[in-house]
């Protein structure tokens, strides 16, 4: 169905959604601290607005990487997602990276790898 330049291209695609969807959810949670549910405070907060706008252009690539892909190669690579929050997470927040944490991101990139390898044949 899909050649193997395209299935790369699918892969960058997503690998992009996924900081996108990520810095969008870092967002979220500055705008969480200041979150109401009155109309001008909503208007006003910017983190999540931004967050917002963030995680949208994070979908409309998850959609144009699955163009160039198979759904089951390219989706797996969203997990993604939640390597990178946990690491900004780490970095802005201050939240402790543990043994099982780091453990859970060697599974989850191998069996990305795995999914990924799978396609081939």
């Amino acid at each position: 169905m899909n050649n193997p330049h395209s299935t790369k291209t699918g892969i960058i695609l997503i690998i992009l959604c996924t900081l996108f969807t990520a810095s969008g959810q870092i967002l979220f949670k500055y705008g969480s601290e200041d979150f109401s549910f009155e109309i001008i405070r909503l208007l006003t907060n910017y983190h999540l607005l931004l967050g917002f706008v963030l995680y949208g252009m994070g979908a409309a690539l998850l959609v144009l990487a699955l163009k160039f892909g198979n759904l089951s190669v390219i989706y797996p690579f969203v997990s993604l997602t939640f390597i990178w929050v946990m690491f900004i997470s780490a970095f802005i927040f201050g939240e402790v990276i543990n043994s099982f944490k780091i453990n859970a991101v060697i599974l989850v990139i191998f069996g990305i790898v795995l999914i990924a390898g799978g396609s081939n044949g």
